[in-house]
């Protein structure tokens, strides 16, 4: 298939490059031109004009930021690029489906994104184009290993038929394909990394008791972990966790949830711990630094 990134960040990236490894005539396409010549060297398709990107394309793949600032995930990137992608949108010829990889609060593409293509382009959604909701589950150290090699694959779509086109794209991934619609696929991800986020904090909260009680928390947690029901991700205590994803994702979904009037006590009490623990261990280092 044709296949346009838009965003050639590490989700665009893994995405673009995983793709192409499976036979799909990939383009990426980003401002910034450094990235953009770092694929053209790698020998990937890059391109700076949206209407290339847009025209050379069965699917899109928007994978832009979408940072969290002020406990408020910031539409900013994913505003201006689906404008962008909208407007060309409605010039081109064809049925194209707008996919969106990138992480976004339940509603979002159905109350944002897909207004916005529609507006922008005069297109109706879900009958002159499709949009679906792809999110990523990727490491960030590991982002093409786990695309390559997924868990599951999950499709929130508008309409039938750009469901149908991912998941002949996804055919010969060997993992489950789930279809929803577009808000459960996001909340999908938000249940995921709120999830994690929950496990790390529980087991650094283990971590700062066992420091209390004189026992070694690094035992304790690995013995915990081999009940096939826990697992060893994220059990080592005494690191808060940080990166792109779980902070955000966390403080981003916290005020989401408030918003509607939901208390969200124990995704609140994660985020409490995770700032404790940076300071127990900040603590703990100074102690052993006087010793």
């Amino acid at each position: 298939m044709k296949i346009s990134i838009i965003g050639a960040g590490v989700t665009g990236q893994a995405t673009g490059i995983g793709l192409a490894k499976h036979g799909n005539n990939v383009i990426f396409y980003d401002i910034d031109k450094k990235k953009l010549a770092k694929l053209k060297q790698r020998g990937y398709r890059a391109t700076w004009e949206i209407l290339k990107a847009v025209c050379e394309s069965e699917i899109l793949f928007i994978c832009v930021p979408t940072p969290t600032v002020d406990g408020q995930m910031d539409f900013s990137y994913m505003r201006k690029a689906t404008i962008n992608i909208a407007r060309v949108l409605g010039k081109a010829k064809g049925y194209r489906v707008l996919a969106v990889r990138s992480t976004v609060l339940p509603s979002t593409t159905r109350c944002k994104i897909a207004p916005l293509l529609e507006k922008y382009s005069k297109l109706k959604a879900g009958q002159e184009f499709g949009v679906c909701m792809n999110p990523e589950f990727l490491r960030e150290q590991y982002a093409l290993q786990d695309f390559l090699d997924p868990s599951r694959i999950v499709i929130g779509e508008l309409d039938k038929q750009s469901g149908d086109m991912l998941e002949k794209l996804y055919a010969h991934f060997n993992a489950p394909i789930f279809r929803t619609d577009l808000d459960s696929a996001e909340m999908i991800k938000y249940a995921a990394n709120c999830f994690l986020a929950t496990k790390i904090s529980f087991f650094n909260e283990v971590h700062m008791v066992c420091q209390k009680l004189g026992l070694d928390s690094s035992f304790v947690s690995k013995v915990t972990s081999l009940d096939p029901r826990i697992g060893s991700y994220g059990i080592h205590g005494g690191r808060p966790f940080s990166g792109k994803c779980l902070p955000k994702d966390l403080e981003a979904f916290i005020s989401h949830v408030k918003d509607r009037g939901i208390n969200p006590k124990l995704l609140e009490a994660v985020s409490t711990v995770n700032k404790e623990i940076a300071s127990f261990s900040n603590g703990c280092a100074k102690k052993k630094t006087q010793m």
